[in-house]
């Protein structure tokens, strides 16, 4: 599973990189590189930025790039099936097939916690849409009993429903008046002077 700290130490040295002035080749390998940084980071505002300031030129010698930007779009969108499509049916190079990769866990991470939090019943075939298995059931069926499994999760046959499991309510703890008026205040008199 890859880990977002580490992307975040990887766009920092790409950006360094950039600014150093790379050129041709190099610089569209950087430029693609970085967009799959930030769209492993679902940062999809600094990808979008650095989308922008590609120059034309580069982006029609190295056509990588939009590729890549296509699945931004995607999920800028939120258009699950096109995201896990346009990742499954594209030749990555070599310097981008792993942050593909890690993306295409990382989202469907990201469906499943959503899933968790938004429903209380999901039938089998958006599920199996929301998480990118849409042409794949047998994957969608062994996640589905793995989250069975690990997670509580469950399906009624004669329903063909999935259950999720709500995850557990974190508890805030709630300020007592005094403290909330007295934080307001300090606040209030901050933004006054």
């Amino acid at each position: 599973m890859c880990k977002m700290v580490q992307f975040e130490n990887v766009a920092q040295e790409l950006e360094k990189h950039e600014l150093e002035g790379a050129s041709g080749e190099e610089l569209a390998d950087l430029h693609s590189q970085l967009l799959c940084v930030y769209l492993c980071n679902f940062d999809l505002c600094n990808a979008k930025f650095l989308w922008k300031r590609i120059p034309k030129e580069e982006k029609a010698a190295y056509p990588v790039l939009g590729q890549v930007w296509e699945i931004g779009k995607k999920l800028w969108a939120k258009d699950h099936n096109a995201v896990f499509a346009l990742i499954r049916s594209t030749k990555w190079p070599n310097t981008i097939e792993p942050y593909m990769n890690c993306l295409e866990e990382g989202y469907r991470q990201k469906s499943l916690q959503l899933i968790g939090k938004a429903y209380l019943s999901i039938n089998a075939a958006t599920f199996a849409t929301l998480i990118g298995y849409t042409d794949h059931p047998e994957e969608a069926e062994l996640m589905l009993n793995k989250l069975k499994e690990e997670h509580g999760w469950s399906y009624d046959a004669t329903t063909q429903l999935i259950i999720p499991k709500r995850p557990a309510a974190h508890s805030v703890p709630l300020m007592r008046n005094e403290d909330q008026l007295h934080s307001l205040t300090q606040f209030v008199s901050f933004l006054e002077n």
